[in-house]
């Protein structure tokens, strides 16, 4: 991962003698934990689901490359689209080819959620060079729906390996998952935080949106709310799943914001299986996130927050995260309960 511009780097104070890390809205100072410590804290259904993995240790499935070819499907017709950005955005990209995709089914304003397939790579919208934005629909379609998002911030991927091992997990009754490996896949090709605009996708959301930046800043929120065609597919997607639980992974903070709540229950749960401390995400401008959104698209009950990530992720580390989300779907929100 590369190394943010001065003007990226921001200063948290709370383990000052610590190596700090890149991050996507901070700075951290923590280390990650000793893995078999954490493990030790596994309940019975995150036991359970790390050995299907392979005992948490074996590598998880071999990567496609989700982010930049979109080449997840099992069964895929193959389908091209040029995409047109908005005529108020300055593209930073635009020596780049349209990307060819594969899909076997698209969302439109007309879907609705009983018409999506389980476990098949759907089609939800396009990024601004043409690549597709996917979801994958897996568990129990009358079950407590959680909508887990790898990856906003191009450069910031990790993520997509928990949504990968997501995929091979099984999801007890009372659960449904739809994963989303990225919403940035251009950003990722580019290995840049921004989309191929050069706006923030984590800043550009409806929801509290106000101008912030300019082209060329690492916040820069583009020229209107949900004006990239990335944030106004997820917005898309997130009424039409209209879920009981979101989850954006970002790093390299390593921390979840503590809430409170039967929200604030989750993330400390989440956080005591994943080693994850709770500490306050600081030093940025959050005007347009992601998380704010999504809590204004969960149902009557739901939450959504972001999980900020160590500078990377191996493969026992992205399944710890993944029976993670089960563990908490099923002891929190499972319509079994």
């Amino acid at each position: 991962m590369k190394t943010l511009p001065a003007q990226e780097k921001r200063c948290s104070t709370d383990v000052p003698t610590l190596p700090l890390h890149r991050c996507g809205d901070g700075i951290s100072a923590q280390s990650p934990p000793n893995l078999e410590a954490v493990r030790l804290r596994y309940s019975p259904l995150l036991i359970a689901a790390c050995a299907g993995l392979g005992a948490c240790a074996d590598p998880l499935v071999e990567s496609d490359d989700v982010t930049v070819t979109s080449t997840i499907s099992e069964v895929a017709t193959s389908s091209t689209s040029s995409s047109t950005s908005s005529s108020s955005t300055t593209a930073v990209a635009t020596t780049l080819p349209q990307i060819t995709t594969t899909s076997v089914a698209v969302i439109t304003d007309a879907t609705m959620r009983d018409d999506l397939p389980v476990d098949v790579t759907v089609e939800f919208g396009r990024s601004v060079l043409g690549r597709s934005l996917e979801v994958i629909r897996r568990g129990d379609p009358n079950g407590a729906r959680v909508l887990a998002i790898g990856c906003i911030h191009g450069d910031e991927d990790a993520g997509v390996d928990i949504i990968r091992a997501l995929r091979t997990l099984d999801v007890p009754e009372g659960v449904e998952l739809w994963l989303v490996p990225t919403m940035n896949p251009d950003g990722t090709a580019l290995d840049q935080r921004h989309n191929a605009n050069g706006v923030d996708l984590n800043r550009n959301f409806g929801v509290n949106w106000a101008p912030l930046g300019e082209p060329g800043n690492w916040q820069y929120g583009g020229p209107d709310a949900a004006s990239e065609p990335e944030t106004a597919a997820m917005s898309r997607l997130g009424e039409l799943v209209q879920p009981d639980l979101v989850l954006w992974y970002h790093q390299d903070l390593y921390r979840i914001n503590p809430s409170s709540g039967v929200g604030g229950q989750i993330r400390a749960r989440y956080a005591e299986l994943t080693g994850l401390p709770l500490l306050e995400v600081t030093g940025g401008t959050y005007t347009g996130t992601a998380s704010q959104w999504s809590r204004t698209v969960t149902t009557e009950t739901g939450t959504g927050f972001t999980v900020e990530l160590g500078a990377s992720l191996s493969p026992a580390e992205s399944a710890t995260h993944a029976a993670a989300v089960i563990a908490v779907a099923a002891e929190f929100l499972s319509s079994t309960n």
